[in-house]
Parts: structure tokens; C-alpha cells; sequence
């Protein structure tokens, strides 16, 4: 059987800046904002200054959350003899419950921190200023390193935004938005 497809119109939006959408207020808010994708190879950054995605400023960073679990494993089997799955690793890191003893889930908490502690460092690194700029953390990693920010970090200001939809919901207000000024035009 054979189809004949037509694609008539084709829209592209950076994926961090379409889930601003899902918070346009951020965007008038406040001047400048680091958005943060953290994924699970990489952590992708970019800046909006004044509502619009500075694209040169665009950054991934190899420290996704597969590095991550991949470290607490190896910790958690060297201090333990154990050998934890992803998921046991990722409710815990999530402070869900789980079967095993405190001692584990201390040593995969100080883990997480130290990640967090590792990619701030690594973001300030590439020449964002997380004291003087506000955040925006999503992603699948975002949850995680959200519950480990610590007020010793000194960060401007952490906006999480934790909803597994948000880039699909920005997609679609984006597109609304611009098919709606389109039509008007």
C-alpha cells in the first residue's frame, strides 16, 4: 500500500524556551533567566534575556542523569557490596520509599548532592553566573537535583519546573500563539 503525505508548514522552538510557555510570566518577570534541561546524557543551558532565547549562549553539558546514577551505583556497590537498580537509585533520589537500609539511601543522598554540587559548578564553569541570574530547571533530572539545592549554593533563584508535559504544553501554546498571528495577519 502506498500514501502520499503533504507537510504544508513546518515550526521549530528550542525546547527549553517552548516550556516557558508553559510560564509566560517568568518571562516578563525578570530580565535574564538561565533555562536548564537536565536530561539523561546531557544538561542543556541556554539564556533569554528580555523574553527572547540568546541563542549563542546555547550549551550541553555531558553530566545528564545517567552519569549520575551511574556514579551512585558504583559508590553505593564499593561502601556496600550492593548492586542497586536505576529505579531503586531514582526513588531515592526522588525521597520516595524504599526497602533498604538507611546507610544506603545516606550514601545515595550525599551522591546526589555532590551531583549537584558537580553541575553547578560545571554551569558556573561555562560562564553562567548562577548567583546573579534566575534558573529554570526542567527535564527529567530536574526533580532530583531540585530536592538537593541547598541555600549554601547561593543561587539567585530556582524556578522548577517539574511537570513531565512542560515542553509538550509550551510546544502547543508556542504553536497557538504563533498560527493564531498568523491568521490575524
Amino acid at each position: 500500500m502506498e500514501y502520499s503525505i503533504t507537510i504544508a508548514d513546518v515550526q521549530l522552538f528550542p525546547q527549553g524556551f517552548a516550556a516557558l510557555m508553559a510560564e509566560p510570566d517568568l518571562l516578563t518577570d525578570e530580565p535574564s533567566l538561565l533555562l536548564m534541561d537536565i536530561g539523561g546524557w546531557t544538561v542543556d543551558l541556554m539564556r533569554t534575556d528580555n523574553a527572547l532565547p540568546v541563542a549563542e549562549t546555547a550549551h550541553s553539558l555531558e553530566l545528564g542523569m545517567i552519569r549520575c546514577i551511574d556514579e551512585i551505583r558504583e559508590r553505593v556497590r564499593q561502601e556496600t557490596g550492593l548492586s542497586l537498580t536505576d529505579a531503586q537509585i531514582e526513588q531515592m533520589l526522588a525521597g520516595q520509599p524504599c526497602s533498604l537500609a538507611d546507610e544506603v539511601r545516606s550514601i545515595v543522598n550525599k551522591q546526589g548532592r555532590l551531583y549537584t554540587e558537580r553541575l553547578f559548578s560545571a554551569v558556573m564553569e561555562a560562564g553562567f553566573d548562577l548567583h546573579a541570574m534566575p534558573l529554570v530547571m526542567l527535564g527529567g533530572g530536574a526533580c532530583i537535583v531540585n530536592r538537593h539545592v541547598s541555600p549554601k549554593d547561593g543561587l539567585c533563584r530556582v524556578i522548577p519546573l517539574l511537570d513531565d508535559r512542560v515542553n509538550a504544553i509550551g510546544f502547543e501554546r508556542t504553536l497557538g500563539r504563533v498560527q493564531g498571528a498568523v491568521s490575524e495577519g
